[in-house]
């Protein structure tokens, strides 16, 4: 993992929290938990098994959310647990052509991925807990160290620690910010797992689903719990009730990590996210196009399953031959285009079109670049090699909404597509409209009602062929604004 600068800021407003993660100083990644809106990601339920589709391989769970989630039957452990049946005898290992769960039963499901449109939440019932140190499994019988430890002395003493703590059927993961720490501290936040896990199965078998049976905390300690370590520079909150929330929880359950120095009550009048630049660099985070400092640029397209990253050399000249120049446009832009794709949420399939080069140590070059600057990335990525087109094709995990959905909405005049109808095309209709009712029209007065982008083309470009129009058809219209339609919409009234 690259050793950086690690710097969080946390603004509290009235109905958000909203969390920033700088990298020398400039932002990459971004979250927001708004009030009354739920993130439902790493909640455990007693759900209700309401459907299986033997075709999707998968069954739908009814566990209090506006829709089923979706827990495909690969993610059932082969040892059925937390069923509620009524033969013991049903609990076994299933053959092939068995489905290991039935409709009615109830099971303990995670959500690993949020609800997104109009798809349910995915489900697992390999359920884990994460904590700072360790994640715990409570029915995968593993052990793991995190790939981003990579002296192999620690590694073993880790591998060490994580035996002596693992029991039959149960599993965990040593985490990166367990490297170096006193093997008691591990202990300790994997004993408080597995006493959160036994509160859990009791209210599991107090209760009847659809229930919530845990939930992560709250925005900010989940950022501290994650990302906050002895190396992070700084923690900058704005609002007093949490500064001391973040300070008692770092205090009570990670005592180890507790410089008080490095928690900072902030409370200038310059707001804190203007202070760091991070308003900013938001609203540049949602333009298509972004500039790189050498005059070079990427653009960046983006649908709900797939994102496409333009590189293109704009400005940038020299005197230097193509080859030197385009490449230095490439490895410019395979680091912005990792902090977009970190800051931006981008996920499912990414292309990204890089600059032809000829030189295959130049294409490798790159193409190292882009790994290198997202080896701090914590979503998951697969990376297919730099092809002599210039095209890398990588897939990225995707658990919420990007920035892109979670900040903007549908556009009202285009749903989504990115462009309207041209204003020609529009006054084709309304003209078609017009002719195919003459006859019912002749003599009367019509009101048209347009939007403003429509006014305006309509007593200039169209002005001349709609008087005619409505002199042959022997009409009288009258046309005014409504700024209530959209730039593509017109309303008759009155006669028609």
């Amino acid at each position: 993992m690259n050793k950086v600068k690690t710097t969080i800021v946390i603004t509290h407003k009235l109905n958000d929290t909203r969390v920033g993660i700088l990298e020398n100083g400039r932002l990459v990644e971004f979250y927001i938990e708004r009030e009354g809106i739920e993130n439902n990601v790493g909640k455990i339920f007693k759900g209700r098994v309401e459907n299986i589709v033997r075709g999707l391989r998968g069954a739908f769970v009814n566990i209090g959310l506006r829709k089923n989630g979706f827990l495909p039957l690969t993610e059932i452990p082969e040892e059925i647990f937390g069923i509620d049946l009524e033969e013991e005898e049903k609990v076994k290992k299933t053959t092939k052509e068995e489905l290991p769960i039935n409709i009615g039963d109830q099971i303990f499901c995670q959500v690993v991925k949020e609800q997104i449109g109009d798809k349910g939440a995915r489900l697992t019932s390999f359920i884990h807990l994460p904590g700072k140190y360790v994640v715990f499994f409570p029915t995968i019988s593993r052990i793991g160290i995190s790939q981003r430890i990579t002296n192999k002395k620690e590694r073993n003493r880790l591998k060490e620690i994580a035996k002596k703590l693992k029991k039959p059927n149960r599993g965990l993961i040593v985490r990166t910010a367990a490297e170096n720490m006193p093997e008691e501290v591990i202990v300790r936040d994997y004993h408080y797992l597995e006493g959160t896990w036994e509160e859990i199965e009791r209210e599991f078998q107090k209760s009847r689903a659809p229930r919530l049976l845990y939930k992560e905390p709250k925005l900010a300690l989940k950022i501290i719990r994650d990302l906050y370590t002895l190396d992070t520079e700084a923690i900058y909150v704005d609002d007093r009730n949490l500064y001391y929330e973040i300070t008692n929880y770092i205090k009570n359950y990670t005592p180890e990590l507790f410089i008080k120095d490095k928690i900072i009550l902030y409370e200038e009048k310059e707001p804190l996210f203007k202070k760091f630049k991070i308003d900013e660099e938001l609203e540049k985070a949602l333009d298509r196009e972004i500039p790189l400092k050498s005059g070079g640029f990427i653009t960046i397209d983006q649908t709900e399953a797939l994102v496409t990253i333009d590189v293109n050399t704009g400005s940038f000249a020299s005197e230097q031959d193509p080859e030197t120049l385009i490449l230095q446009t490439n490895l410019e832009a395979a680091g912005e285009i990792a902090r977009q794709i970190r800051l931006r949420d981008l996920s499912g399939l990414i292309i990204i079109d890089f600059i032809d080069m000829r030189e295959p140590k130049n294409r490798e070059l790159v193409y190292q670049e882009l790994k290198w600057c997202l080896a701090n990335d914590r979503a998951k990525s697969d990376f297919g090699k730099l092809s002599r087109f210039g095209l890398v094709e990588m897939t990225r995990e995707k658990i919420r909404p990007s920035l892109f959905f979670t900040l903007c909405e549908e556009c009202p005049a285009c749903k989504g597509k990115g462009r309207i109808l041209d204003r020609y095309e529009v006054a084709l209709k309304i003209e078609s409209q017009l002719i195919n009712k003459s006859e019912k029209l002749k003599g009367k007065k019509i009101l048209l009602l347009v939007s403003p982008y429509m006014y305006e083309f309509l007593t200039n470009e169209w002005n001349d062929r709609l008087t005619q129009l409505i002199k042959k058809i022997g009409i009288h219209l009258e046309l005014k604004i409504n700024h209530k339609l959209k730039y593509d919409e017109y309303k008759f009234l009155e006669e028609l």
